[in-house]
């Protein structure tokens, strides 16, 4: 063999090796890839019915208007002075109050409604309603104590020896004609704060508060007997 020839035939064997290594690289490269781990899949979509209800557009629906006071819901009639007393009449103020019936007859009951009239002349016409109730406790209707009081010294704390007074212990809203007789007379001063008082002391006792109310409510008027 010639020098020629066998370079000729170790070029062969190298470009065979060559050409093995070639094909032994690309099938490790043909090989598939190992799978890879699947996620988690997501959860569940909440169904519609299971979802909070939408929030309500717009504003809120207003509240229903109070009831109008009955026009009709009135006591109607006339306070006069006792002729036996007619002459003895003092000056002063009148007050009408309307209370409702107490189930102790040691104590007034709750105050429903009140009214200031001028004395200068009996007899003396009145009017009492829903517009006179100076808190709102109920409505005006029912049976009712009416109680008149001719005041000396307008003091809502104290009752003057001479103030004449009169009532009536049952009347019915919607009533008319009705006549209040001023028929008696303080026999002695008193004071409606003091401990001991008919009021049973400063805070009022059985009355609730010194102005006659079930909380000696601040907004009656002045005078308030």
């Amino acid at each position: 063999m010639t020098t020629t020839t066998r370079k000729l035939v170790g070029l062969a064997a190298a470009l065979g090796a060559l050409a093995l290594a070639a094909c032994t690289k690309k099938d490790d490269s043909g090989k598939p890839a190992s799978i890879p781990a699947l996620d988690t899949p997501p959860a569940p979509a909440t169904p519609p019915s299971a979802a909070a209800p939408p929030a309500p557009s717009g504003p809120a629906p207003a509240a229903p208007p109070a009831a109008a006071p009955d026009p009709g819901a009135t006591i109607t009639g006339q306070i006069v002075i006792a002729p036996a007393l007619a002459k003895a009449k003092p000056p002063g103020t009148l007050y009408l109050t309307a209370r409702r019936p107490s189930d102790n007859p040691s104590a007034r009951g709750t105050l429903v409604a009140v009214k200031k009239l001028p004395a200068d002349k009996f007899p003396l016409d009145f009017t009492l309603g829903a517009a006179d109730m100076p808190f709102q406790n109920g409505p005006f209707d029912g049976d009712l104590v009416l109680t008149a009081r001719l005041d000396q010294d307008g003091d809502p704390m104290s009752r003057q020896k001479g103030d004449l007074f009169g009532g009536l212990p049952k009347v019915r809203v919607g009533s008319h004609d009705v006549k209040i007789a001023l028929d008696q007379v303080q026999k002695e001063a008193e004071s409606l704060g003091q401990p001991g008082g008919p009021m049973g002391g400063p805070m009022g006792g059985p009355m609730g508060g010194p102005m006659g109310g079930p909380m000696g409510n601040p907004h009656l008027p002045p005078g308030h007997p």
